[in-house]
């Protein structure tokens, strides 16, 4: 399985999901035969207001809502929870009413012996009114899908966004070939002339992966179909991004400049990972050089134990003997946490060639500025690469 469509699947696994506890009985029994089973589903709709009004409307039960099974821990339930109040096309009451009731054990069981007793009572709906829910149940999924896709692309694929945004010309107008006939497993080659070579490589590496090609094919067809339909569309795309978008969607300046073009394409993540990390922590700029956080407590950061409790051990140690300063006291805050060391790690290598492209004016920079910068890059990413493949 190619490593892309593995890392979709892993996170789609934890956001959405089938749900093997709802089902529509397709046998049908007269409703005088499931009175009892009625009055019991009134009784819990009124002890538990919500929960069977959830399932009439074709709402997931709440462990496929919450994307977890019935043997699922506590722990597992909490993080579901908070997966799920991040981005859900669920209604924000369903989301809380899904973890009260699978969070506590008693209002658990309740809620199993609810969807239980649900089924009884649709055998008395007729084929009509079975296909209805039904469909209703599906197209809930389906919505999910799609919002969950379009989430996990815009967390994985920022890139495709900007592009999007500026009025770039798609992949395949790029390369000339129109998508429309390609047939299916048909590899993507550049059929323009003048395309710098570098880019048509790289769009056609993305298109030539079946699970890239799926992701940009889905963003562009439902982003398309969206803005176009739409007569706000700018000014919604803005608050859909948040990554940066500050032109008009229209406003094509990267038309025709391969080079810019290209620079976007390969580096946009590393760029917004680079303007997170300095805006959260201005005070790190003056440690990227010369002088950085491992020289202030002099430590040889090739030293440090992979294991977090050793290394926070080898960090104290070090901060031990050393003089209550501020820079020290900073730089030991920084070291001491693994994730601040991570992101400061990651920004020793590449904040260098970052920092030049952060301030290159999109707009109005050169191709032999851009190639310039691209090229401390590529360098910087490969040295990179390079040590990992080493240990």
């Amino acid at each position: 399985m190619a490593e892309e469509k593995k890392a979709y699947d892993d996170w789609m696994q934890l956001h959405v999901c089938d749900d093997p506890y709802w089902k529509v009985p397709t046998r049908y029994m007269d409703r005088s035969r499931v009175g009892g089973q009625e009055r019991k589903l009134d009784k819990f709709d009124r002890l538990y207001p919500g929960c069977v009004d959830d399932l009439y409307k074709g709402l997931p039960t709440y462990y496929g809502g919450l994307c977890v099974s019935k043997n699922d821990s506590q722990d597992a339930i909490e993080k579901a929870y908070e997966r799920k109040k991040k981005s859900s096309i669920y209604p924000e009451e369903v989301i809380e009413r899904a973890y009260e009731m699978l969070s506590d054990k008693g209002k658990r069981s309740a809620y199993d012996e609810i969807i239980r007793v649900f089924t009884k009572v649709l055998l008395a709906f007729t084929a009509s009114e079975k296909r209805e829910i039904i469909e209703g149940h599906a197209d809930w999924l389906e919505r999910e899908k799609k919002r969950d896709t379009m989430e996990y692309i815009m967390e994985n694929r920022g890139a495709w966004f900007y592009l999007f945004s500026r009025g770039a010309p798609t992949f395949y107008k790029l390369l000339g070939v129109d998508r429309a006939k390609l047939k299916e497993g048909e590899e993507v080659k550049c059929k323009k002339k003048n395309v710098d070579p570098r880019l048509a490589e790289e769009i056609c590496k993305t298109l030539n992966n079946l699970q890239l090609r799926f992701e940009y094919d889905f963003v562009f067809d439902e982003l398309s179909r969206f803005f176009d339909a739409n007569p706000f569309a700018d000014e919604l795309l803005q608050g859909l991004l948040s990554r940066g978008a500050s032109h008009r969607r229209k406003k094509a300046f990267l038309k025709g400049r391969d080079a810019a073009y290209l620079m976007v394409l390969k580096y946009q993540n590393y760029l917004k990972r680079y303007g997170e990390i300095m805006d959260d922590h201005l005070d790190w700029q003056e440690y990227t050089g010369d002088k950085t956080f491992y020289s202030v407590l002099n430590i040889d950061a090739s030293l440090i134990p992979a294991d977090k409790r050793e290394a926070e051990s080898f960090i104290r140690n070090a901060y031990r003997d050393k003089e209550r300063t501020e820079e020290v006291n900073l730089a030991y805050s920084v070291l001491k946490n693994s994730r601040l060391r991570e992101d400061y790690d990651w920004l020793l290598k590449h904040g260098k060639w970052l920092s030049k492209m952060h301030k290159l004016d999109m707009e109005k920079a050169g191709k032999a500025q851009i190639n310039a910068v691209m090229e401390m890059a590529d360098a910087a990413v490969m040295d990179v690469q390079e040590s990992l493949a080493r240990k």
